[in-house]
C-alpha cells in the first residue's frame, strides 16, 4: 500500500498537517492565538517560523531562547549593535546576547515596522500608564510559557515586537503609531539552532497602538523530517 502523501490531525488549540515529500515529510504546526493568548514552543534548527496576522491589528510580543541554554536569549539591544538599526528587516540574521546567530528574517509582507524598543506589557506598565486593564498581559504569558517548560528564568527581556510601529525622532524621543498590519500579513523566520520560542498575542490597547480592539495572530511551524517510516 502506498503511504499517503497528506494527513491532518486536530488536538485541542493545535493543528497538524503531514505532507510526504521525497526521502521524509513536511510537518505543519498552527498555534491559533486569541488576543492575550501565548504559546511556547520547541523549535529545532532549519524549521521556518510564519507569525501571521490572520485579520490585522495585532501585534505579536516575541521571545526565542537557546534550548541548550536559555540564559542566552534574542536580544533587541545586541542587535542593534549587530545591525546599526532600530528596525531589523527581511536578510538580517538576528543575534542572541552573546551574537551567536539565532534567526534569519527572511520574509516580511508589511511595511517594516517591528519595534524594537519597547519592553513587554505588564500589570505594572499598565499601572504605570494609568490604565485599569486586568486582562493577561505579555510578561505573565512569558513567564507562565517559561514554567510550564522548566526553564527557570526570572528576567523578562525585551521582546522583539512584531508588527508594532514605533520610531525615534531627532531628538531621541520614541513615538508609537497604530500598527499598518493587515490581514494576511505575516513575518517569515529561519532557526538558525534549537530554540525555545514564545509568541504572545498582545492584548493592549493603550495609546491604540493595535488601531482599536486586537484580533489574533497565527504561529505556523514548518519542519523537515526525514524519519518518514515513523509515519
Amino acid at each position: 500500500m502506498e503511504p499517503v502523501s497528506y494527513v491532518e490531525r486536530h488536538m485541542v488549540g493545535i493543528h497538524l498537517t503531514y505532507t510526504r515529500v521525497p526521502r521524509g515529510l513536511i510537518i505543519e504546526t498552527v498555534y491559533p492565538l486569541a488576543p492575550g493568548e501565548s504559546v511556547g514552543c520547541c523549535v529545532t534548527t532549519g524549521t521556518t517560523v510564519h507569525v501571521v496576522n490572520p485579520k490585522g491589528h495585532q501585534i505579536v510580543d516575541l521571545w526565542a531562547f537557546v534550548a541548550s541554554d536559555p540564559t542566552e536569549y534574542l536580544s533587541m539591544a545586541h542587535n542593534r549593535t549587530a545591525h546599526y538599526s532600530t528596525r531589523f528587516q527581511a536578510g538580517h540574521v538576528l543575534v542572541s546576547n552573546r551574537f551567536k546567530n539565532l534567526l534569519r528574517f527572511t520574509d516580511d509582507t508589511t511595511d517594516g515596522f517591528h519595534d524594537s524598543f519597547h519592553a513587554a506589557c505588564s500589570a505594572q506598565s499598565y499601572a504605570l500608564f494609568g490604565s485599569d486593564q486586568q486582562h493577561p498581559n505579555c510578561e505573565d504569558n512569558l513567564q507562565k510559557a517559561l514554567h510550564d517548560a522548566g526553564i527557570a528564568i526570572q528576567i523578562t527581556p525585551p521582546p522583539w515586537n512584531l508588527f508594532e510601529k514605533s520610531f525615534a525622532d531627532e531628538d531621541g524621543l520614541i513615538h508609537d503609531g497604530t500598527t499598518s498590519a493587515t490581514a494576511g500579513d505575516y513575518v517569515e523566520l529561519y532557526a538558525e539552532c534549537d530554540l525555545f520560542m514564545v509568541f504572545s498575542a498582545c492584548r493592549s490597547t493603550i495609546g491604540n497602538i493595535q488601531g482599536g480592539n486586537p484580533a489574533g495572530a497565527q504561529i505556523l511551524l514548518n519542519r523537515y523530517d526525514n524519519a518518514a517510516d515513523s509515519y
